[in-house]
């Protein structure tokens, strides 16, 4: 699978501006283009973008103009644009029980992956849990039929589709090499894997090829999502294997929110700057 150079550290769209109703993570609305400014000053280097229904008829990426502008704001303030976490699959599933819901997500997501590749985004992430998990009965082969619509379009236009999942390495492993697509991939995030109870050392070496993406957040497997360095995630183990294994993507901060969200993301910005130099410098 194609990876992209350099490690930058960037940082999910949303966490630096203020939150939408109860939402943890959600596409900020009109002052989305002060975040970009504002993560540049804090140090960041790339942004994630975010999607959930609620923005499908305001979000700047479905409109020529809004995506010539995302291009423009990004470029001015040196900010490179990672992807898009595609969160209306978690709404609506790509892969649940319901035909029909099925049918409206794959449209939606094939509009969000032209949406993309236009804007210049080198990736779209899919979150597969919830209802969108492949835990569930026949959930492998309906994801693989989603994936012969979504896989020759993303190779049409250069960009790379990459799976969040909660299923056991060797589960995702066996499925990424029934797919065998340069394309397709694995969105790997620290956090996530702590919360479902998965080991580091029992995951990234098992499909470290696939990994196109990483978001950095440390949990428990009690406490989802908790200020980084207060959990159970071990960070320099993570990154450790990562670098080792040859990754050489971004780090997305997908970290717990705070009362003072741009404090919070100044401080894990230092913690994952340590924790990347570390990284380097083991042995």
């Amino acid at each position: 699978m194609e990876t992209r150079p350099t490690h930058r550290i960037g940082i999910m769209q949303g966490r630096l501006l203020p939150r939408v109703g109860d939402r943890v993570q959600a596409f900020p609305g009109p002052l989305w283009p002060t975040e970009f400014t504002l993560a540049a000053e804090l140090g960041y280097e790339a942004m994630e973008l975010t999607i959930e229904n609620a923005s499908l008829e305001t979000h700047p990426l479905l409109s020529p103009q809004g995506r010539r502008q995302i291009r423009d704001t990004a470029a001015a303030a040196g900010i490179h644009l990672a992807g898009l976490c595609c969160d209306t699959v978690m709404e609506t599933p790509l892969i649940g029980p319901d035909e029909h819901k099925r049918a409206s997500a794959l449209e939606t997501t094939m509009a969000l992956i032209r949406a993309s590749a236009e804007a210049g985004l080198p990736m779209v992430e899919l979150p597969m849990m919830g209802e969108n998990s492949l835990r569930h009965d026949g959930a492998y082969d309906r994801m693989a039929a989603v994936l012969d619509h979504l896989l020759p379009l993303a190779d049409q236009l250069g960009i790379l589709i990459l799976l969040e999942v909660d299923v056991p390495p060797a589960d995702i492993r066996r499925f990424l090499e029934r797919v065998d697509h340069p394309r397709f991939g694995i969105n790997y995030d620290s956090g996530n894997s702590t919360w479902f109870g998965y080991e580091p050392e029992d995951e990234i070496p098992v499909y470290a090829h696939w990994i196109g993406n990483v978001h950095v957040k440390d949990c428990t497997r009690k406490d989802y999502s908790v200020p980084l360095g207060s959990g159970e995630t071990r960070l320099d183990d993570v990154f450790r294997l990562l670098l080792t294994a040859g990754y050489a993507g971004d780090f997305i901060l997908q970290a717990a929110r705070q009362a003072d969200d741009v404090a919070a993301a100044r401080d894990y910005l230092t913690v994952v700057r340590q924790t990347l130099t570390n990284a380097r410098n083991s042995p």
